[in-house]
C-alpha cells in the first residue's frame, strides 16, 4: 500500500513537471513568435526607410545634375564677358565683380560693364522666363570713409549698387520689373579673405540668384 502510494505521488509529480516544461515550453514559443514578429516588422521599416532614402538620394542627385548643366549653359553663353557662373546654396549665380560694374566707391555703372550686363538681360528673358532674379550687392570689410554722408554703412553702398544693376536691367534692356528684386549684403557673405587685396577684390561684386519656379 505504501509503495502504490509512493507510485501515484511519483506520477502526479511528474504530470506537474511535466506540464510545468509543456507549459514553459509553450511560453517560449510564444516569446519567439513574438520576437520573430518584431523583427520581421523592424525588417519592413528599414527596407522602406531605405528606399525612402535611395529615393530622395536620386532625386538629389538628380537636382545636383540640373543645376550643374544650367551652371554650364549659362557660362558658355557668357563667355568673354568676365562674370563668373556657380551654384550657391542650391541655386544657380552670376557674379559680376565689381571691377567691372564701378570706380571704386561709386555706384555709377562704368560703360564697360553695360555689354556683359545686356547679356545678362538676354538671359533673364530667354532662358529663364518664369524665374525670379534676385540682385545681391556685395562690398569687402572697409569701412565708408569718403561717402560716409551718402552710405552710412556697406550696407547701404552694396543696395545702392544692386540697385543701380537693377534700374539698368528694366530701363535699359527691357527686363520686367516683376522679375527682379534687390538685396544688400555688405561684407557678411564674403567668397575670399578680406585679409588680401585679392580676396578684397572677389568679394566686391554683384550676383543675380536665379530663384526657382514656383512649385519646384
Amino acid at each position: 500500500m505504501f509503495e502504490m502510494h509512493r507510485l501515484m505521488k511519483g506520477f502526479c509529480l511528474a504530470g506537474v513537471l511535466a506540464a510545468v516544461v509543456v507549459s514553459s515550453g509553450c511560453a517560449e514559443l510564444k516569446r519567439l513568435r513574438q520576437e520573430n514578429q518584431q523583427l520581421n516588422e523592424n525588417l519592413s521599416s528599414a527596407q522602406q526607410e531605405n528606399a525612402e532614402l535611395s529615393s530622395k538620394a536620386s532625386q538629389y542627385e538628380s537636382e545636383l545634375n540640373r543645376l550643374e548643366n544650367e551652371r554650364r549653359e549659362l557660362e558658355n553663353k557668357l563667355k568673354g564677358s568676365g562674370v563668373t557662373v556657380r551654384i550657391k546654396n542650391g541655386l544657380v549665380s552670376i557674379s559680376v565683380p565689381d571691377s567691372i560694374l564701378f570706380d571704386p566707391g561709386q555706384i555709377i555703372l562704368r560703360s564697360q560693364s553695360k555689354n556683359a550686363l545686356k547679356r545678362i538681360a538676354n538671359i533673364i528673358k530667354t532662358d529663364v522666363p518664369n524665374e525670379i532674379v534676385r540682385i545681391e550687392g556685395h562690398t569687402d570689410n572697409d569701412p565708408i570713409r569718403k561717402q560716409k554722408d551718402k552710405y552710412r554703412s556697406n550696407w547701404e553702398l552694396s543696395a545702392a549698387r544692386a540697385s543701380a544693376v537693377l534700374h539698368f536691367l528694366i530701363d535699359e534692356c527691357g527686363v520686367s520689373p516683376t522679375k527682379v528684386y534687390i538685396a544688400g549684403f555688405g561684407q557678411y557673405q564674403p567668397v575670399a579673405d578680406n585679409k588680401s587685396k585679392a580676396g578684397k577684390e572677389k568679394n566686391r561684386r554683384v550676383e543675380l540668384v536665379i530663384m526657382p519656379k514656383a512649385g519646384r
